[in-house]
């Protein structure tokens, strides 16, 4: 196993990988800047696109395109038309002016989860929501610190979340509406706080996990079963991607680090790839009915 850093400017914070077998590339944020980016292995290449707002999350459509989560709201934008392609598919966080958007993920039934967090987080007043492709929008949970880890298990009916301060990654299954019926613990994160995660082929969770220099594989019954030594302290996101779904990709973050931190945590905020033989991702899911 190699883990390669791969050639993109160093990202605040990095987040929401999101690869893109339309496009053959890897979009991420970078949620401090307000920035969306892409990075194509072929040819190495990055492009990025600036926002006046958080960006906090991302997401394929179907119908092309993708959906970003800004600070109080989530919009489509066309990265081949620019700016002047957004278009507001719901507002969520209007009545919580100190708060922003953050992880989000589309489910196998074309609905994308996003989860917010106030932006200083001084105070648990982040909510869950689930937004759908016609604009409607259903809120899940509330009294959230900082929202992570939202994953999808279509095959066993399961949903992933996590409030990482609490450093516990939560499991729900899923009713006939395909939506959460009751939470409980699935894992707890040992060195750091639980960010953001992906599920492979085999229903496997990964997790990348903030402050503790690594990123985990855990099985369907939440033990450990692998865990990936990273260079950088500060993994938040991770997603397959690649033309065989073998390689993962992980984000960084040297948000709010101090001048020590960053002395001892040289290459925070790096993009890395790192190609597993015995292990494949899956498509990610896109918004749309």
């Amino acid at each position: 196993m190699h883990i390669q850093r791969l050639d993109v400017p160093v990202s605040e914070l990095g987040e929401s990988p999101v690869w893109s077998e339309r496009d053959q590339c890897l979009y991420f944020v970078d949620i401090a800047s307000h920035r969306l980016q892409a990075y194509w292995p072929d040819g190495g290449s990055h492009e990025a696109w600036q926002f006046d707002a958080y960006t906090g999350s991302l997401a394929e459509s179907r119908d092309g395109g993708l959906i970003v989560a800004l600070t109080d709201r989530v919009v489509r934008f066309d990265p081949k038309r620019g700016p002047s392609s957004i278009e507001p598919i719901a507002v969520l966080e209007r009545d919580r002016p100190l708060n922003r958007l953050n992880d989000g993920r589309v489910d196998p039934w074309g609905r994308f989860w996003v989860g917010s967090m106030q932006a200083d987080e001084t105070a648990s007043r982040g909510r869950l929501w689930c937004v759908t492709p016609s604009g409607g929008v259903t809120l899940h949970r509330d009294g959230i610190g900082v929202s992570n880890s939202l994953a999808f298990d279509g095959r066993r009916y399961r949903m992933y979340f996590a409030d990482s301060p609490t450093g516990t990654i939560e499991q729900s299954s899923l009713d006939a509406a395909h939506m959460p019926e009751s939470w409980k613990p699935f894992s707890r994160a040992h060195r750091g706080f639980p960010d953001g995660s992906c599920v492979d082929a085999e229903g496997f969770l990964w997790n990348a996990e903030w402050a503790g220099w690594r990123v985990v594989r855990y099985s369907p019954e939440g033990k450990v079963d692998r865990i990936i030594e990273m260079p950088v302290s500060r993994p938040s996101s991770c997603a397959f991607g690649g033309p065989d779904y073998r390689t993962l990709f992980v984000t960084s973050a040297h948000y709010r680090m101090n001048a020590a931190e960053r002395e001892k945590d040289r290459e925070a905020g790096s993009l890395y790839a790192i190609v597993l033989d015995d292990v494949r991702g899956l498509p990610a899911d896109r918004f749309g009915a």
